[in-house]
């Protein structure tokens, strides 16, 4: 019974697929000068250093507090960070990986924030 639904289901979105298969696409017009306001503008920038950023900043965090275990240890091997050459670093708990993750989203929207404060005078 399922091997036959399934073979329907694939009969099905192959004559989707094949349907639009000989459709040609219409051609290509490159955006105006002023099609789409400034606010989308400064909206999709803020959503690119917002994105951007987050690796950075979520490394940076990360770090940060592992060194803080760290150095509150009095500089105890057994709590050193992965990047020290400890093979076993200290386990987190899901509220210490959550407050981080917080972090790291706070620092990304206040350079996303910063940098649209700071770029606006140039934008007008």
């Amino acid at each position: 019974m399922i091997r036959l639904v399934s073979i329907i289901i694939f009969f099905l979105f192959s004559i989707a697929v094949f349907s639009f298969a000989g459709d040609s696409l219409p051609d290509y017009e490159p955006y105006q000068e002023n099609e789409f306001p400034q606010w989308a503008h400064d909206l999709r920038r803020g959503e690119v250093i917002f994105f951007g950023t987050i690796p950075f900043t979520f490394f940076i965090s990360s770090f940060s507090y592992n060194f803080y275990i760290y150095a509150s240890s009095n500089y105890d091997s057994a709590y050193a960070p992965a990047l020290f050459g400890n093979k076993t670093p200290p386990v987190l708990s899901n509220a210490e990986k959550l407050q981080i993750i917080g972090v790291s989203v706070s620092i990304s929207s206040f350079l996303a924030i910063l940098d649209y404060i700071l770029g606006k005078p140039w934008n007008d």
